[in-house]
Formats: C-alpha cells, sequence, structure tokens
C-alpha cells in the first residue's frame, strides 16, 4: 500500500513538473507590442539578405514581411527569420523592417515592428 502511494505521489509529481515545463516553454514566444521598437548593440553588420519567394497571399488582410537578419541576443549573433504573411495588429498598422545601424564607430540592431 505504502509503494502505491509513492507511486501515486512520483506520478503526480512528474505530471506537475510536465506542466509547469509546457506553461514554461508556451510562455518563451514573445511577440513584440505595436510601436516598440527595440534596439541592441551588435558586434557588426548582419550577412547579406537570403533570397526568398513570396508563396501566395493566405487570405485578405495579410501583409508579407520579407524575411531577415535578426539579432538573437541570447546567442549574441544574427539568426535568419523567413518571411512569412502577418495580419496587422490593427487596420493603420504598417510594418517597420528591421535595421542596422553604424553611429559613433558602434553597431546597432533595430527589430522590426509594426508601428501605429
Amino acid at each position: 500500500m505504502k509503494g502505491l502511494r509513492n507511486g501515486a505521489r512520483l506520478g503526480f509529481l512528474l505530471g506537475l513538473a510536465a506542466l509547469m515545463v509546457g506553461l514554461f516553454a508556451a510562455g518563451c514566444y514573445v511577440r513584440p507590442a505595436v510601436g516598440v521598437d527595440a534596439e541592441f548593440e551588435v558586434n557588426g553588420p548582419p550577412p547579406a539578405d537570403q533570397e526568398e519567394a513570396v508563396i501566395a497571399q493566405p487570405g485578405p488582410g495579410y501583409v508579407w514581411v520579407g524575411g531577415f537578419w535578426n539579432w538573437d541576443v541570447h546567442a549574441k549573433s544574427f539568426a535568419w527569420r523567413a518571411g512569412r504573411w502577418e495580419r496587422p495588429p490593427h487596420a493603420n498598422a504598417v510594418w517597420e523592417a528591421p535595421h542596422y545601424e553604424l553611429r559613433n564607430g558602434h553597431h546597432y540592431w533595430r527589430a522590426g515592428h509594426w508601428r501605429q
């Protein structure tokens, strides 16, 4: 009987741990808020853009966001983000593409975002 209780307890704890990991993983993706533009000091310019085909629009109201090199703050390097169709967050939103700047000898990367 005692072994069964320990087994049930272990099952409960494993289930709870799996739930917590799932919730944590689901919360890892953060979509930038409308009008938020983050800027990072980076090691240098991004690589040349990759060529990509624009696929068919999935429906009315979608806007093509072309592929770009995005700054990965954890890896401290650029990572290619493929182009995609997105629905703007509201009717007047305009996609402002990410871009790189060299200012006063320092390299900066400004993330893309939806502008109001």
